[in-house]
């Protein structure tokens, strides 16, 4: 790093500290000498990477050849193996895909074809017995059997992630938030909100998350727009315990309200998805019948043991009504 009055010049520079951002950091220091991420907030992950389900997915879902579908199994094992390699807390449980008549059973089998496709190892249909074998609380007719779904500590993922950039030599920075982007002479040049300082690099890579449509719009790229798609959880004050994860089939916006194994054993439920215009991480009882209701279709529970607990919002690029897309990168 040199240091030219108030300018300051990176390799390369990454925006936003979330586990995409963080992971892009640690990869790209094995190539750079000098790399840069800049984060709004104060500290990692405070965002998208921090209020999801925890959830290590298989690849069953997304079309044949997509990047979702391709980036998704291959990045399975790879985040198997860094849990294990980093000793990060995680729990391969797999997941039931869960259906209740013949014409659920078609889906099943549709979405087992879709996920051989792409790769997805061990996959079966399984009857009811079969699946109270698999998670003896289930309620189903059919399942779809999902054994390399499993969940993950994502605090200690990032933490992890913080941790090799830093043994690498990479510059975090919190708290500081870009306030203009501008791309002249094969160079990108970023100005820091509150600071008069400049940052100059060759390369920018774009890992805002919720902002990330802000960022390239900073640059003339207009082509994007971030849609605000809410998800909501609710905990269990129930004790019983869970073998694995239990799913409904998807929806158009999500995957459905799901069960949700947490490390230390509990479990909670969610998320429903809904667009928003704003970003709050507001929750209260408004959907606890649609809640108790869609659960009930595969276990029993008491409407009681339900609680508003957590929400997290999902960058969509794509809006209500329009037909879902793949990852951009």
């Amino acid at each position: 790093m040199s240091n030219k009055a108030n300018i300051f010049e990176f390799d390369a520079v990454v925006i936003g500290a979330g586990v995409v951002g963080l992971a892009i950091a640690n990869e790209i220091a094995d190539i750079f000498d000098n790399v840069l991420v800049v984060e709004k907030e104060s500290d990692f992950g405070q965002h998208v990477s921090s209020r999801h389900s925890g959830v290590i997915h298989s690849g069953i879902y997304y079309d044949n050849n997509s990047l979702k579908a391709n980036l998704c199994v291959e990045g399975n094992s790879l985040l198997y193996n860094f849990c294990k390699e980093k000793e990060i807390d995680h729990l391969n449980c797999g997941k039931l895909i869960v259906g209740h008549d013949e014409n659920d059973l078609e889906k099943l089998i549709k979405l087992k074809g879709k996920g051989v496709k792409n790769g997805v190892k061990g996959l079966e249909i399984l009857d009811s017995k079969e699946a109270k074998q698999k998670e003896p609380l289930v309620k189903c007719k059919n399942a779809l059997w999902v054994p390399s779904t499993g969940v993950i500590d994502s605090h200690g993922l990032m933490q992890s992630l913080e941790d090799n950039c830093q043994n690498k030599g990479v510059v975090i920075q919190y708290n500081s938030e870009v306030e203009s982007l501008n791309y002249k002479s094969e160079k990108y040049s970023l100005r820091l909100k509150s600071e008069d300082t400049i940052i100059e690099s060759k390369y920018i890579i774009n890992s805002a998350g919720l902002w990330c449509d802000s960022i390239a719009n900073m640059l003339g790229i207009n082509d994007y727009k971030i849609h605000y798609c809410k998800g909501d959880y609710y905990g269990s004050k129930s004790k019983k315990q869970y073998n694995c994860l239990i799913y409904p089939l998807p929806e158009k916006y999500g995957l459905g309200v799901h069960s949700v194994i947490q490390l230390d054993g509990s479990v909670s439920f969610g998320p429903n998805a809904y667009y928003v215009n704003e970003l709050d991480y507001g929750i209260d009882s408004k959907f606890l019948d649609v809640f108790y209701n869609s659960i009930n279709k595969y276990l029993d529970i008491n409407k009681e043991d339900l609680y508003p607990d957590y929400t997290g919002i999902r960058p969509k690029p794509f809006g209500k009504g329009e037909d879902p897309k793949d990852f951009i990168i």
